[in-house]
């Protein structure tokens, strides 16, 4: 059996995304922002990068940082650079994932794991060459103090996001949805979250 690969227009059919939100998601990536995606566990976040993909040119080369092989290339346009836990330290492991980055020169990175690979080196690296889309797990509503935890960056790299889409699962009917994008501000030194829509 095959794997579904999500589209925006499922995302629309299943009430998963308004079309407002949609519409703030495709001219971010027409622009190259960088976006964090975060969520809850099984709250959609890999499916939701799959269907923004789509939004992508298809003359643009995306990178897909993944693990175990979670991830497929499902259009032309996607190189998979595929991780798991291995002999390799992190930081050798993740200088690897760096330099597979820099031959494949793509128009965006994608990274959707977070246990194999140094997510603070990569950006450390590489966040003024190319715009970024990331997933990250959040489990409390301090979406700031959640992202620094589980993505292991500081104050000045989350500055460098433009937008945080924050995803809702429902458990008791297992629906997926985006709940709020918002935009990444600064104010009197601080991270402030504005709401986008």
């Amino acid at each position: 059996m095959g794997v579904y690969i999500f589209t925006p227009d499922d995302l629309l059919r299943y009430g998963s995304i308004s079309r407002e939100q949609l519409e703030v998601l495709r001219d971010a990536l027409l622009k190259k922002s960088d976006i964090l995606i975060v969520g809850k566990s099984r709250s959609g976040k890999t499916k939701l990068v799959e269907a923004l993909i789509h939004l992508i040119p298809d003359d643009w080369k995306i990178a897909v940082v993944t693990a175990y092989g979670e991830f497929k290339p499902f259009k032309e346009n996607i190189n998979v650079i595929d991780t798991q836990f291995d002999s390799q330290s992190l930081k050798s492991r993740t200088n690897d994932v760096i330099e597979q980055i820099r031959k494949i020169n793509p128009d965006y990175v994608v990274i959707d794991t977070l246990h194999t690979v140094s997510v603070p080196l990569i950006l450390q690296e590489l966040i003024d060459d190319y715009p970024f889309i990331i997933t990250s797990l959040v489990l409390s509503n301090d979406l700031v103090g959640e992202i620094k935890h589980w993505l292991k960056i500081d104050d000045e790299t989350l500055k460098r996001f433009e937008f945080i889409v924050k995803l809702a699962f429902d458990f008791r009917t297992h629906s997926r949805s985006v709940d709020v994008i918002y935009r990444v501000k600064e104010d009197e030194g601080k991270i402030k979250l504005e709401k986008a829509v």
